[in-house]
């Protein structure tokens, strides 16, 4: 195989390695925006994200599409097998090297957007029973719970539970 897939793959690798810090440094802001419930800056943290989201899933497709051209598949398997097939020891070390801290960051990211995931549940539980309270309702009654069972409506109206 030509040494340019080598490059080529590991550029596309730093340009993922560069977008996913990009990614998390906006996860970051926006947890401390979820913390604050600054809706301004949440909306802008979204916009944000997604972006990256896009570039990122772009990059992917790219680096699979220069797989595929070589003929492998683009599973964890077959990419290592390209990285180890590289003939320049040079290359292979930071293709290696590369590849694992995209997949380290990766990880990181995935984790970061669970937190953030779990503080905007939190958050929504505590606007809704809030909700509940200022409706003068008890935050227990409702029709359906989450799972689509019954609930407490106790506290409802008839065409509530109509």
């Amino acid at each position: 195989m030509k040494t340019n897939n080598y490059l080529s793959f590991d550029a596309l690798t730093l340009a993922g390695i560069d977008l996913l810090t990009h990614l998390n440094n906006t996860l970051q802001s926006e947890l401390i925006a979820l913390t604050e419930r600054d809706l301004q800056q949440i909306t802008q943290c979204a916009v944000q994200k997604s972006q990256f989201l896009a570039d990122f899933s772009e990059n992917t497709h790219q680096r699979s599409v220069l797989l595929e051209n070589i003929k492998l598949n683009s599973d964890k398997e077959n990419v290592q097998l390209f990285l180890n097939s590289c003939p320049d020891t040079h290359t292979k070390n930071n293709c290696k090297t590369n590849w694992k801290i995209l997949e380290e960051i990766l990880q990181a990211t995935i984790d970061a957007n669970n937190v953030n995931e779990q503080v905007l549940k939190r958050n929504k539980k505590n606007i809704d029973t809030i909700l509940s309270i200022l409706q003068g309702k008890q935050a227990n009654n409702i029709l359906y719970d989450v799972k689509g069972d019954k609930g407490d409506y106790t506290g409802q109206s008839r065409l509530g539970k109509a």
